[in-house]
């Protein structure tokens, strides 16, 4: 079953980025704008009905230079897919650069121990500390159900994969791109706080006396696999402060709660951020405080997301050296109904 889960996830993965390519193709999406900034919040888009136009007259004819050019402007979703790889990939290898470095470190371990017994002290103050008595009811009355949140728990890549694949078919460009761009900065700020304060998953303390059980990894009965994202030999283990696990499930379900065109949708996107922190916390992965920590990761990624526009001089970079131009940023075709209507009611009431 394991090595059928290292192929099934990858492959999800890819036939998620072929949809989203497919689906958004510029046969199938109008061009509403041409943007140079693809980090930053375009402006050159306007609403229709400020133009006091049609927006089926706003189509900008397709490139005609570099084949590489004429290939992005035809499957404009596929810089999407380079700018996800670039932030996982570079997150992940920052992260394995990170274990590598303390790899042996017998202070580093020891001071990421102290770490988690403060907070395990602190939620115990608190009268929050509510990892141990979840785990152990768990293991006792439905230890199968393990299986399930680890499914959960390995599916947040997959899941966030999707979320961004929606986004850019349902959500106006300006709104995905500040989603995007708080993706990316989210990863940074939660790398500089683990890095500044390294801490231990409660599944990682000695049994004796502390008593989690790492069910992730070995699995109620000690068949758990792990994922194969994240189980290899330069995993950074001590890095449960904070927790982009919840935060990030937390904004996604924020997101679609306030920009999703689909009722049905919002109604249930809280169930997601609900599942992931129960799910953390039953398998002793994180303590609740990282969970509160990643909440105020997500904020301040949202807050401060424009700054990663201080990055495109760097993109302009790639796309000179490669002799190809960036392909124009447009709506979907869901998008664009939504503003003729619009705009036929703003013609109706002149």
């Amino acid at each position: 079953m394991g090595g059928f889960k290292d192929i099934f996830e990858p492959v999800c993965i890819v036939a998620l980025f072929t949809a989203g390519a497919l689906i958004n193709s510029r046969s199938r999406r109008p061009i509403l704008c041409q943007d140079k900034d693809a980090f930053a919040t375009p402006k050159g888009w306007q609403s229709p009905i400020k133009r006091a136009q049609s927006p089926s007259s706003m189509v900008i004819p397709r490139l005609d230079g570099h084949i590489l050019s004429r290939f992005l402007d035809r499957f404009p979703f596929l810089m999407e897919i380079l700018y996800w790889n670039l932030t996982y990939w570079l997150y992940q290898l920052a992260r394995a650069f990170s274990a590598y470095c303390i790899r042996g470190n017998d202070a580093v371990m020891a001071t990421a121990t102290r770490h988690a017994l403060q907070i395990r002290d602190l939620e115990i103050h608190l009268g929050i500390a509510v990892e141990k008595p979840l785990q152990d009811a768990v293991l006792a009355h439905c230890p199968r159900l393990m299986d399930v949140l680890a499914t959960v728990y390995y599916s947040h890549i997959t899941v966030g994969v999707a979320f961004l694949v929606y986004c850019y078919t349902y959500l106006p460009f300006r709104r995905f791109a500040a989603i995007r761009r708080t993706l990316f900065l989210d990863n940074w700020i939660a790398f500089a706080v683990l890095t500044a304060w390294r801490t231990t998953p409660p599944r990682l303390l000695p049994y004796d006396p502390y008593g989690y059980v790492d069910v992730l990894h070995s699995g109620p009965g000690g068949s758990g696999t792990g994922s194969v994202w994240t189980n290899n030999r330069f995993q950074l283990t001590i890095a449960a402060m904070p927790s982009l696990h919840f935060g990030t499930s937390l904004f996604l379900a924020v997101s679609l709660w306030r920009f999703s065109p689909h009722a049905w949708l919002r109604a249930i996107a809280f169930l997601w951020p609900a599942a992931m922190l129960f799910t953390i916390l039953a398998t002793a992965n994180h303590w609740i405080l990282d969970a509160v920590a990643g909440v105020f990761v997500v904020a301040a990624g949202w807050r401060f997301n424009h700054l990663v526009g201080r990055l495109v001089p760097i993109e302009e970079c790639f796309f000179r050296i490669t002799k190809t131009e960036r392909p124009r940023p447009g709506e979907s075709v869901e998008v664009l109904k939504r503003e003729m209507a619009k705009f036929e009611d703003a013609e109706t009431l002149v």
